[in-house]
């Protein structure tokens, strides 16, 4: 718990690969005290997963403490959709009103160790954003920000605050430097050097890629239908649909930092990297 509220702490799960790592900080941050459960959410494919299946039940065996799996609600007609969009359903699991509920992709592979307590007491100072954010690094707006701030030099590209920025988003070199950038600073001890000078606001209706953020049950149990989102795509929901009917901007949180490890179009250059191996190696040590 954090300020006395419940921390849960969520994962659209689908890749082993990548949320071997991620689960390493998550159990770090339980054995600390600062989350009280973990969620995969499966959305899996049952014919082709079955590695990732297992893997998921495997943590289920060994932390019945914390770790939870979580399925599709049934009798929902999911039609012919792509199972991405499958991850707004998760939301009706998420009405406790006195829970803070953590949200992080399946690659995001590394979690500073004041991230969680910094973004959750962001979330609760101020309960009027739909979605509170840290600073990702290789999210295209949070890279926009990080080169205003100085953070990021300016000749490896300039990034526009637009989610899917031809720089920001789908440049594969780019993406290469932002990760040494940052695993450069993990195992030099400076991470913090990355915080940004102040939270920055994010205009109401600017789509932003929700790797990771914060939200508050007490907001998806006031819905119409508890936790049930209209439209129900919950990238637009948070960023975009939500915000401009309350009128209040989502805030990215300066002195909390995570790592997104991929967007397809980077794929083919992140992957012949040794960057992944690198993450793993620092991730095996937060719970050592």
């Amino acid at each position: 718990m954090i300020d006395g509220r419940r921390v849960v702490a969520w994962t659209p799960y689908g890749r082993v690969r990548t949320y071997s790592i991620l689960i390493q900080y998550l159990q770090r941050d339980v054995e600390r005290g600062l989350i009280d459960e973990v969620w995969a959410y499966m959305n899996t494919d049952p014919v082709g997963q079955e590695d990732d299946i297992a893997y998921a039940h495997q943590l289920a065996d060994q932390h019945p403490d914390w770790f939870r799996l979580k399925h599709r609600p049934e009798g929902v007609d999911l039609g012919q959709l792509p199972k991405q969009r499958y991850t707004g359903l998760a939301y009706r699991e998420m009405t406790d009103p006195d829970t803070v509920y953590l949200r992080f992709d399946d690659d995001v592979v590394y979690i500073h160790e004041a991230a969680v307590e910094n973004l959750v007491r962001a979330r609760l100072q101020m309960p009027a954003p739909t979605a509170v954010f840290p600073v990702i690094i290789n999210n295209a707006i949070c890279s926009h920000f990080l080169q205003a701030c100085g953070k990021i030099p300016m000749d490896w590209g300039i990034v526009g605050a637009y989610c899917m920025d031809p720089t920001g988003w789908a440049n594969g070199p780019f993406a290469v430097k932002l990760h040494e950038l940052l695993l450069n600073h993990i195992e030099a001890g400076t991470v913090d050097q990355l915080y940004l000078y102040q939270d920055f606001p994010i205009q109401p209706g600017t789509q932003f890629s929700v790797s990771c953020f914060a939200s508050l049950g007490s907001m998806y149990s006031g819905l119409d239908q508890p936790g049930v989102l209209v439209p129900d795509e919950e990238e637009s929901w948070h960023t975009i649909h939500r915000p401009m009917a309350t009128g209040a901007p989502n805030i990215l949180r300066g002195d909390a930092i995570v790592s997104h490890w991929s967007f397809f179009p980077q794929h083919p250059f992140l992957n012949n990297t040794t960057l992944l191996d690198r993450y793993r190696e620092i991730a095996d040590k937060a719970v050592a």
